[in-house]
């Protein structure tokens, strides 16, 4: 765990637990609020890549909000809650929780492994399971709590790529809406964002994949999904990170149990 000094009062800021802290759309999600002066809970596995991600975000704010970093294993029931009880412990309070750990694999049908199935359900699904589970006493004691699920537009409009990140993201969604009606009457509000194409270090893997597929390069994959998108870009980091920070803040005060897309357009599916 490291910390710097907290540019507001930290009895009053608001305190965020983002798990894949390290990640593109996770240190995006983490970057923006801190520039709200939030205290961030940066949830990793690695320590040494958390600390240089802490270091460089705390650089790029200029020591905005206050940024914490828990070596965490999101796969492990017993070190999310050891941790759940650690981060309580120092900080005091619970705010909200963004969930943007676990991927899965490209690989159709015939290719997908079980162990590639119980790999991304484990972390992408069960993570979110831990964490919410962990915090939602915290994130009801603070009377307003707000938990954000980081899922993606497979979830409904299903891809025969990607079937293993297909069939998680609409459980993550069934698995939040089932808790939104739970915890809302606690004051706790649970939403799922669903992101398309988003211009990060794993869309490059991705894309690079496809094209071995295609025969085309990475470049020409995300020039194709990009012209394919009504709005004709892909998304960056920081347009998943803003619209977090709104889900998060009271500004949504009375949005639960929702499921918002942010794909350009691109998605078919209602």
């Amino acid at each position: 765990m490291d910390s710097t000094a907290p540019a507001t009062n930290p009895a009053t800021a608001p305190v965020i637990v983002v798990s894949g802290a390290t990640g593109g759309m996770g240190s995006a999600v983490v970057e923006e609020l801190a520039r709200s002066d939030a205290t961030v809970v940066m949830l990793g596995r690695d320590a040494g890549r958390l600390e240089r991600t802490r270091t460089e975000i705390d650089a790029r704010t200029g020591g905005a909000g206050r940024l914490v970093a828990y070596e965490t294993d999101i796969n492990s029931a017993a070190s999310v809650d050891a941790t759940a009880a650690a981060l309580v412990a120092e900080l005091g309070r619970v705010d909200g929780l963004v969930h943007t750990a676990g991927d899965g694999p490209l690989a159709p049908l015939e290719e997908a492994t079980d162990a590639m199935w119980q790999a991304t359900f484990n972390g992408k699904l069960m993570g979110a399971v831990r964490l919410t589970r962990a915090l939602a006493g915290p994130l009801a004691a603070a009377d307003g709590g707000s938990v954000v699920l980081v899922s993606g537009v497979f979830r409904k409009d299903p891809d025969p790529l990607f079937p293993v990140n297909s069939a998680v993201n609409a459980a993550l969604a069934a698995f939040a809406k089932a808790v939104s009606k739970d915890l809302g009457r606690k004051g706790v509000r649970v939403n799922v964002l669903d992101p398309g194409a988003v211009r990060t270090p794993l869309w490059d893997e991705i894309a690079k994949a496809i094209g071995d597929r295609t025969g085309a390069t990475a470049e020409e994959v995300s020039a194709q999904v990009a012209a394919g998108t009504p709005l004709g870009t892909l998304a960056e980091p920081a347009d998943v990170a803003r619209l977090t920070a709104f889900l998060l803040s009271p500004a949504a005060r009375h949005i639960t149990g929702a499921a918002l897309t942010l794909d350009g357009g691109a998605s078919a599916g209602l």
